[in-house]
């Protein structure tokens, strides 16, 4: 069964054509690894099929037989991607999540108490402490905090945007073992951005090459 249907797809910022004519398909469980250079439109790419733009042609992008911008679709499929945490909100600031005097443990608390087990794995995959308090973490002890925030919850649909870029080695080796794992296990179908291509060599089950223009 096809999870993703993307026929004929074009999007444009206000003049400037970003994806021309993209197609493809993806089955369950597949892990898609998306390349491309700066400025080719991966991002675009990954904010469409989370249903963050809406398009001309509906149909253009189908996801488990819905049109992409379905809040159908909002409990089927997580993005994470570098946005988390730069964004103002009112009466409290700019990059909330990153400098509010929060700990770990309070973080979407009804999440972590829904699913303790996976709770678990994802504090040991990526080595975190409940008690870290966000506001005095490293980039890359936050970007940990980020991922398992958006992996609490079981989802059939998993979009990666260069998440893995401040990441250290071990760990960036355990997330992608454990992703392969959800893949090939729980039928979950992965689309992963990224620049470093180490260890991905019998990760993927397809690629995506954009390029630009």
């Amino acid at each position: 069964m096809n999870i993703i249907n993307v026929n004929n797809l074009n999007f444009k910022y206000d003049n400037n054509l970003v994806l021309n004519n993209v197609n493809f398909t993806l089955p369950e469980g597949s892990r898609l690894l998306l390349v491309g250079s700066n400025g080719s439109g991966k991002t675009t790419l990954l904010k469409i099929l989370a249903g963050k733009h809406l398009l001309s042609y509906q149909n253009s992008v189908v996801i488990f037989n819905e049109p992409t911008y379905s809040t159908k679709l909002n409990y089927e499929r997580q993005l994470i991607d570098l946005n988390w945490g730069l964004r103002t909100v009112a009466f409290a600031g700019n990059n909330i999540p990153y400098v509010a005097d929060i700990k770990v443990k309070n973080m979407m608390s009804d999440l972590q108490e829904k699913y303790p087990e996976r709770k678990q794995i994802l504090l040991d995959l990526l080595e975190i402490d409940l008690e870290w308090r966000m506001h005095q973490l490293s980039d890359g002890q936050r970007r940990r905090v980020q991922i398992f925030i958006g992996l609490l919850r079981p989802v059939k649909l998993i979009l990666l945007d260069e998440i893995t870029n401040v990441l250290d080695i071990t760990c960036r080796e355990r997330l992608l073992t454990w992703l392969l794992n959800e893949s090939i296990n729980n039928k979950v179908t992965i689309v992963y951005s990224t620049h470093i291509f180490d260890g991905l060599n019998d990760w993927y089950t397809d690629i995506l090459c954009l390029k630009n223009n």
